[in-house]
């Protein structure tokens, strides 16, 4: 494993061996539902993926899950609704750009389909999830992940994932039509040296989005914090059993204001995926895990140290520090802003905004696919500077790849 060095006061980086996942086969209870789930995926991307791509514009689905929202109990402190409410912000912001600006790149809604337990048992043990798909959880179990189990909840977590593993996923189908392109281009040059090179250049970005997700507390086989299945996990190592001749090492970019515990263990051990979690250290609610790079912040980091040091760690990533890199996840939670009732930290919207911009440019500068999933953001009594910030977010992405397609 490359190791990346630090020594300040403010930041811990900690390297331990990772121990892999076990993949192993599901059982046949509950038959019927794990079918329509087992389905319900493969259909979502092939009648998105058949559609008619163009491989020189920016390509950015969106998907969505707030169609399965789920009934809580009253005064729960969940903010269930922000994710229907963000992305009619964002679905209505994207909508009204003008027309000269619209074209230039290719943005579909997509409701989110449901992981299938094939790639769910890639990630998570499939005595949990069964335990799970029946209800059949301990009061102790419900209690740290935080939500009553209900068949609505069962469809909300099966989401939650498979909209990220639909978005990850889709954006590698491109990813190999554009490799068989430069694949045709090379084949007919004689002289290739710098060719190939100037039409991949002219390929259009890839990001993709899913207005939920960024379950990282997750772990192998329980849940904590808000979060049954890790979304992010499941879609890389998809990725990487599905996709390896596009994609063969992944690096998670988590700048919730938690730490993404849990995608810290379901990695260790697995050099093809480096996570890289930016948080709060006055922010853990259960046992501090070892990301490959941790970097922790103190309460009250306003905009100045915080984007100093994030882009002091991206560069060094843009620099090879973090080994290869064929695709990004990005969990943009947006609990770090000053307004969240949780987080503990003082980053302004404006703070929020260069922040994501760093994570494009790197994705750009990298030219590799970037997925982008919601994470934390939670409402004190004013809802609108939480809604604003995860809308941001995808507005964002959306205006980024605007503002680049004709500048690669």
């Amino acid at each position: 494993m490359k190791i990346w060095f630090i020594m300040t006061s403010q930041i811990t980086t900690m390297f331990l061996l990772k121990r892999a996942t076990s993949f192993v086969s599901h059982s046949q209870r509950r038959a019927t539902h794990s079918a329509s789930i087992t389905s319900s995926i493969a259909s979502t991307i092939n009648d998105v993926a058949t559609s008619s791509i163009d491989l020189f514009r920016p390509f950015y689905p969106i998907f969505y899950n707030d169609v399965y929202e789920v009934p809580l109990p009253p005064n729960h402190r969940f903010p269930m609704e922000k994710y229907r409410k963000v992305r009619e912000r964002v679905q209505l912001s994207i909508q009204s750009i003008p027309p000269i600006d619209a074209g230039k790149v290719q943005c579909e809604f997509t409701v989110s389909p449901l992981v299938t337990v094939q790639d769910l048992v890639t990630t998570h043990c499939p005595n949990y999830i069964q335990r799970y798909l029946d209800g059949n959880q301990t009061e102790k179990e419900l209690r740290n992940v935080g939500f009553p189990w209900s068949p609505k909840s069962v469809d909300r977590s099966f989401s939650s994932t498979g909209g990220t593993v639909a978005a990850a996923t889709l954006l590698c189908k491109v990813k190999q039509k554009q490799k068989a392109y430069l694949q045709n281009v090379a084949d007919n040059l004689e002289d290739k040296s710098g060719m190939v090179n100037e039409a991949e250049g002219e390929l259009g970005l890839l990001f993709s989005a899913h207005v939920a997700g960024g379950t990282h507390h997750a772990f192998r086989d329980r849940g904590e914090g808000f979060c049954v299945f890790s979304d992010i996990a499941v879609a890389a190592n998809v990725l990487l059993r599905d996709y390896s001749d596009v994609v063969k090492n992944i690096l998670i970019i988590d700048l919730d204001v938690h730490q993404g515990n849990g995608n810290a263990v379901l990695f260790q051990g697995i050099e093809e995926v480096k996570t890289f979690s930016m948080h709060c250290n006055a922010n853990y609610f259960s046992e501090k895990q070892d990301s490959d790079l941790d970097i922790e912040l103190p309460p009250g980091t306003t905009d100045e140290t915080y984007l100093a040091t994030l882009h002091h760690w991206l560069n060094r990533v843009r620099k090879g520090d973090a080994g290869e890199c064929d695709f990004i996840f990005f969990q943009a939670g947006v609990d770090i802003l000053e307004d969240d009732r949780l987080g503990r930290m003082s980053i302004s919207q404006e703070g929020i905004a260069r922040r994501n911009e760093m994570v494009f440019d790197l994705a750009r500068d990298l030219n590799v696919p970037l997925c982008v999933t919601m994470g934390g953001g939670y409402p004190k009594k004013d809802w609108e500077p939480i809604l604003k910030a995860h809308a941001d977010v995808y507005i964002q992405a959306y205006e980024y790849l605007v503002d680049h397609c004709d500048n690669r």
